[in-house]
């Protein structure tokens, strides 16, 4: 056996299924919205984890406030939320609790404004949902929330800063064939987010299920007065994002940095996406370095670098102050929704290679361990 297959049996011998299957468990609790409370209690929870283990760890904290840019990327406010509900309460015969922030947190519109009051609820039903002006001909949405299933980000624009409408009332659930099909899941909310544009108006949006905006469909096209109370308690405010960096130091006298990334964030209970990621690059930093402490595995030649961030964000954020770094960064790894089923999800196993304009012996080495 050559030393190429040992190192892999001795990596085998030492990684632990179980133990990512826990660390996703775990990860899972928190609420991981970028630049947020939740997002920061992970953050210091995997710094423990990476500690316990013999790691050099730390967390890196960087602004999150709007005014500041990372290079040419837009800084955004930290958020917080403490409650949201929403109420149908007309018709009067039909009054139910449609969302719950507190039992689930993705029945909010991320990013969501405070708000407290009733309001009136109108269909956008055009061609696009309330994403092309053709939508709102005839429709008066002031004051109103409106009901869509079109691109959130796009309908805050037309509906809310240029026609005034309150807030969002969302009921998408997009389709993925064959594996989800329209009319799938028909109790299940898609995550949704106001991203933080820089200048945008603030609105706050309720994520209800497809068989709820059904429902409320129904009613508004049978002519119907459809009212619903909501309340949202909100803020946004100049905070902090954090990245999480932890190193197995390399022997080389000068050495290059190989990096193994994987995005933190995202809502609780998202596992996949991606505290699988997450949990896969901690067991294997857990894993190497206590081969390489243990003496079953040679320091490695070149440091190895893991950063758990905010997606895009926090990649943005570490690097925008290393310019001089970049050089020694020699290659890396990104781990991003490894967890699901091939079987049960009709998914394929995806891995994603720089063009040869940036060639490297990374995507070789992977086809390889692939192999």
């Amino acid at each position: 056996m050559n030393r190429y297959h040992q190192t892999l049996a001795s990596i085998w011998e030492a990684v632990s299924g179980a133990g990512a299957l826990q660390n996703v468990i775990d990860l899972s609790r928190f609420h991981r919205i970028q630049a947020s409370p939740g997002y920061r209690r992970a953050a210091q929870w995997l710094h423990r984890a990476l500690l316990q283990a013999g790691l050099e760890a730390q967390v890196l904290s960087y602004p999150a406030e709007e005014r500041l840019r990372f290079w040419a990327w837009p800084g955004f406010q930290e958020w917080d939320c403490s409650e949201g509900t929403l109420h149908l309460v007309a018709p009067e015969a039909e009054a139910a609790l449609l969302a719950d922030y507190r039992a689930c947190h993705l029945s909010l519109i991320q990013r969501s404004a405070s708000f407290d009051g009733e309001v009136e609820v109108v269909l956008l039903e055009g061609t696009q949902d309330g994403e092309v002006e053709a939508d709102y001909a005839g429709l008066d949405v002031a004051g109103k929330v409106v009901l869509t299933r079109g691109n959130v980000r796009r309908v805050r624009e037309l509906a809310v800063q240029e026609r005034g409408a309150a807030g969002i009332l969302y009921d998408g659930l997009r389709p993925v064939p064959p594996v989800r099909c329209e009319g799938d899941l028909a109790a299940a909310r898609q995550y949704t987010a106001f991203w933080s544009d820089p200048g945008a108006g603030r609105a706050f949006g309720f994520v209800l299920t497809p068989r709820q905006g059904l429902a409320l469909r129904r009613l508004l096209r049978r002519g119907e007065m459809v009212r619903v109370r909501a309340r949202v308690l909100a803020e946004e405010y100049d905070g902090s994002l954090e990245v999480v960096s932890a190193t197995i130091p390399g022997r080389a006298g000068r050495p290059k940095e190989i990096l193994v990334t994987a995005h933190l964030c995202h809502p609780q209970p998202s596992a996949n996406d991606n505290a699988s990621g997450v949990a896969a690059a901690l067991e294997a930093a857990r894993a190497l370095q206590g081969l390489i402490l243990s003496g079953a595995l040679p320091r490695p030649w070149h440091t190895i670098r893991f950063l758990w961030m905010p997606e895009m964000t926090g990649t943005f954020a570490y690097l925008s102050g290393r310019d001089a770094d970049l050089g020694s960064m020699l290659a890396g790894l990104n781990l991003d929704m490894v967890g699901a089923s091939q079987d049960q999800a009709g998914s394929a196993w995806l891995i994603e290679r720089p063009p040869d304009a940036a060639a490297s012996f990374a995507p070789e080495l992977l086809a390889l361990l692939r192999d």
